[in-house]
């Protein structure tokens, strides 16, 4: 019982920090939100014994990449700046976002969710992270750097644009 309320603790620090992500107007507060989300994702990946990818998840995003975020920030100013959002904008928002954990969450009384299956010896290991990265997800993983290095050129752009 124990583990399960962690679980759902810790799970909800995550949609929580997300939440301060998107919907926060300051930047270095939404910077820190994204912190939050990415330890507690670390978190749920430990719990879920897969302890490299916990500690990597925590290590290079909540360390490094939440440390050159925060830099680049404060490099450019943490003044609020872009348009602004409207209300009618945010209260949608907020109700689709409702709308949709209800939706999963009659999704998941509905579902028969029996005992895991045993997992093998070598299940969350460095060695078969690494083997299935390499194998399996080269190319999702490439993909998904190309997607980030997009994003933090376009992210460049707008941060140099100026509003009206």
């Amino acid at each position: 019982m124990m583990p399960a309320v962690v679980f759902f603790v810790v799970a909800f620090l995550a949609f929580l920090g997300a939440l301060t992500l998107v919907f926060h107007r300051h930047p270095v507060i939404a910077a820190l939100g994204m912190a939050v989300a990415t330890v507690s994702i670390g978190a749920l990946y430990v719990m879920l014994h897969v302890p490299f990818l916990g500690l990597f998840q925590m290590i290079v995003y909540a360390g490094a990449v939440m440390v050159i975020a925060l830099y680049i920030i404060m490099a450019l100013g943490p003044e609020e700046s872009g348009p602004a959002i409207g209300s009618v904008q945010t209260v949608l928002t907020f109700l689709g976002s409702l709308l949709l954990l209800l939706a999963i969450y009659r999704v998941l009384l509905r579902s028969d969710i029996g005992p895991m299956p045993p997992l093998d010896e070598a299940f969350g290991s460095i060695q078969s992270f690494g083997l299935a990265l390499v194998s399996r997800y080269a190319v999702p993983f490439e993909l998904a750097s190309l997607l980030l290095l997009g994003a933090m050129v376009g992210a460049v752009i707008l941060s140099r644009r100026q509003w009206q």
